[in-house]
């Protein structure tokens, strides 16, 4: 493992541009949250309420504001240092909008699966991204904290239609794709800048939810570019194609264990 670590470290260091992708094994998964009485006792009143069912998201939104998990950020701060000083640039899609908190710089990152950040019309009828109403959030937020029950909370609607306004993201029904597009674009004009350069393609975490965004094209990147070289640590979907072997290292393990052991 310790020629991996040399490796990666020399091949970041030594190339002009890095391109890192970020998965489902960097994402919050809300379990701690579970064991906050207070987060908890709203949640399972909200999940046994149909009614109540739209504020489930904006406690997870809450709840990140007020407890970033220890080992994810702990991981974002180890890669920082790998990145520091380096032309970079972070695909990730994971929703939890951690990335963002992690000390990199916010216009070289695209999280093209959404996030808490911005909410949309549940039907995307004007194809319109708003940030979420912190009134409404206020209200949530002091409810989870005194326990108190029969607290108005107003459910955010749309101006237009007056349908539910709900997080702009892969899980709402209508995705509206303004959330991100802008900075996609930016992305893909970065990326056309790798030709002919020494690129270090970096993949922490990515698994087969969504391939076309970070996995299949990573491949294809690290497949026409002969001067690449390919770092892929996933817990079990580690493996190299055949085509990219020669330039690919593939490491079982979990992603943020990999660089909280080796690099922080």
């Amino acid at each position: 493992m310790d020629d991996i670590k040399k490796l990666m470290t020399d091949s970041i260091q030594n190339a002009d541009m890095v391109l890192v992708g970020i998965g489902e094994e960097f994402r919050e998964n809300f379990l701690e949250m579970k064991g906050n009485p207070q987060y908890k006792h709203f949640w399972d009143r909200a999940e046994e309420t149909e009614e109540y069912n739209w504020m489930l998201p904006y406690v997870e939104k809450l709840y990140l504001r007020e407890h970033k998990n220890e080992k994810i950020m702990k991981a974002y701060d180890g890669l920082g240092k790998l990145l520091e000083g380096k032309n970079y640039y972070i695909v990730s899609t994971c929703t939890d909008d951690c990335v963002y908190d992690a000390g990199f710089e916010e216009d070289r990152i695209v999280t093209p699966c959404g996030g808490y950040r911005f909410v949309q019309c549940e039907d995307n009828c004007g194809n319109r991204i708003e940030e979420p109403d912190e009134e409404v959030l206020g209200q949530i937020h002091r409810s989870i904290k005194t326990g108190e029950e029969g607290v108005k909370i107003d459910k955010p609607l749309c101006i237009n239609c007056k349908k539910n306004l709900v997080f702009n993201n892969v899980n709402a029904g209508h995705y509206a794709e303004e959330g991100y597009l802008n900075q996609w674009n930016h992305y893909t004009k970065w990326l056309q800048g790798t030709v002919n350069r020494k690129i270090c393609v970096v993949e922490l975490g990515v698994g087969m939810q969504f391939p076309t965004v970070i996995r299949w094209p990573f491949e294809k990147v690290v497949f026409f570019n002969q001067k690449s070289s390919f770092f892929r640590i996933h817990s079990k979907l580690h493996q190299l194609t055949e085509e990219i072997k020669e330039r690919g290292y593939s490491v079982k393990e979990n992603s943020t264990d990999f660089i909280i052991n080796w690099f922080v």
